[in-house]
């Protein structure tokens, strides 16, 4: 599989979903925008917490496969200004795992991950999604561990009000980066009363 950070500046992805909406912790909305317009360098290029996840991501997408009978692969797709590189997928359902030492027990207050599932699954026009969540153990150890994982299915008939905030925020964001090409010196807050 091709690295997910090539080209990433060209296109919009499922991981800045969170951040268009602006309800991730790790990065501003107008930095995105930068970013994708090419006037300011994405410096992230991982850290133990991404590179620990590319680690168990095969191993609980392995487990899942097992337990649930189904053949979950690794799937990309571009669609014009849009790459979805999905951790599984079964031509049925969109498989979406994650790593974090902040577990919580209902599927709401992972709402950052959420919103990167759903917007997949809308990508691949599919109804249903699996949300897999491990607990990341404190040690890092790499050895999986079923009783860390937390799986929440997800039908996508649920959640029409948060596929419309999604919406509607993705099409604000590519309103917003068309007015920085036409205007590189364009501040944050023009935009706000460009609205």
């Amino acid at each position: 599989m091709q690295d997910v950070r090539t080209d990433r500046n060209k296109y919009i992805g499922g991981s800045d979903i969170p951040i268009i909406m602006n309800i991730s912790p790790f990065k501003k909305r107008f930095d995105l925008l930068l970013e994708k317009a090419d006037l300011l360098e994405n410096e992230f290029d991982g850290n133990i917490y991404t590179e620990y996840g590319n680690i168990l991501e095969p191993k609980i997408r392995e487990y899942i496969n097992k337990l649930r009978n189904t053949n979950y692969i690794e799937y990309k797709k571009i669609d014009g200004n849009i790459r979805c590189h999905l951790d599984g997928f079964n031509d049925v359902s969109v498989l979406e795992i994650k790593t974090t030492s902040q577990v919580r027990k209902k599927v709401s207050s992972y709402k950052k991950y959420l919103v990167q599932l759903l917007f997949y699954m809308q990508q691949t026009n599919v109804e249903k999604g699996l949300l897999a969540v491990y607990e990341r153990p404190k040690d890092f150890s790499e050895e999986f561990h079923e009783e860390r994982l937390q799986m929440f299915d997800i039908d996508i008939n649920d959640y029409d009000e948060l596929l419309k905030e999604i919406n509607n925020a993705l099409k604000k964001f590519i309103e917003d980066l068309e007015k920085i090409k036409e205007n590189p010196f364009i501040e944050e807050w023009e935009l706000k009363e460009m609205e």
